[in-house]
């Protein structure tokens, strides 16, 4: 038997055309009743996820980390001579902020920028103390 719709060879005892899905005649030439109506599947209706997705989470809002690392990355070049504390609180906003890049818009290079600073700081302000000790202790 052909399908009425597609015009393709089909099953004789088939209900349904398997290369369009509609719906064929009983060989006594009448449609089947109370047939439920089956819709062909297309790449509308499915819907496939990857194997570990969770929700889906949309990257809203500012990276506040970032801006606030940022801020501390550059007053710590300046105010790292006060035992090194601003250019470390700098430093941990910052990873903090590089860490939660992808759930923040905007402000993410912000959060880069202050780690390197913070990195910097740091490195030049411990060389300060180190060599400040240093001269302390050999004047003693």
């Amino acid at each position: 038997m052909f399908c009425r719709n597609c015009g393709k060879e089909i099953d004789d005892g088939a209900l349904f055309c398997p290369h369009c899905g509609s719906q064929t005649l009983n060989p006594s030439g009448t449609q089947p009743q109370a047939q439920p109506q089956v819709q062909p599947m297309t790449q509308q209706t499915v819907n496939v996820q990857p194997f570990n997705a969770g929700p889906a989470q949309e990257a809203k809002g500012t990276n506040g980390f970032g801006i606030a690392g940022f801020v501390l990355g550059l007053l710590s070049l300046y105010l790292g001579v006060y035992f090194c504390i601003t250019p470390i609180v700098g430093l941990i906003l910052s990873i903090v902020g590089v860490v939660k890049m992808k759930t923040f818009k905007s402000c993410n290079g912000l959060a880069i920028a202050g780690l390197v600073l913070s990195i910097i700081a740091t490195v030049i302000w411990g060389l300060v103390w180190l060599i400040v000790g240093a001269a302390i202790i050999s004047y003693i």
